[in-house]
């Protein structure tokens, strides 16, 4: 199966494929994942037709998700349950940015965007 490249000549799946590696990178840097955040949102409507415009959306809604969780769980340190709340969010991103990786490299969307998992 060819995939068409997008007008700087880069394919759909590598697109995708940077923003989950941006992702998994914030582990480390913490920062990376604002880049690949901003290149999902600018690449939303152009990779829209493809398999990978699920990827986009997929990878806006994890950072959205995951910044409001981790939000809710450093308030609610203060009433001891936060810390649990953080390591759910934490399991959750990651499960995400790994689910999103291996959909890109396999070729695959992802099935459900808006959802949860």
């Amino acid at each position: 199966m060819s995939v068409q490249g997008t007008s700087e000549g880069t394919t759909p799946q590598t697109w995708a494929i940077i923003v989950w590696a941006l992702y998994l990178a914030s582990s480390i840097t913490g920062i990376s994942i604002i880049a690949g955040l901003i290149i999902a949102y600018i690449k939303r409507d152009e990779l829209a037709a493809t398999p990978f415009g699920s990827h986009m959306t997929y990878a806006i809604r994890t950072f959205w998700i995951s910044l409001i969780g981790l939000l809710i769980g450093i308030v609610l340190t203060f009433v001891l349950i936060g810390i649990l709340v953080l390591i759910a969010v934490c399991i959750w991103t990651v499960y995400r940015m790994i689910r999103g990786l291996i959909c890109a490299i396999d070729g695959r969307p992802i099935v459900d965007p808006q959802g949860w998992l």
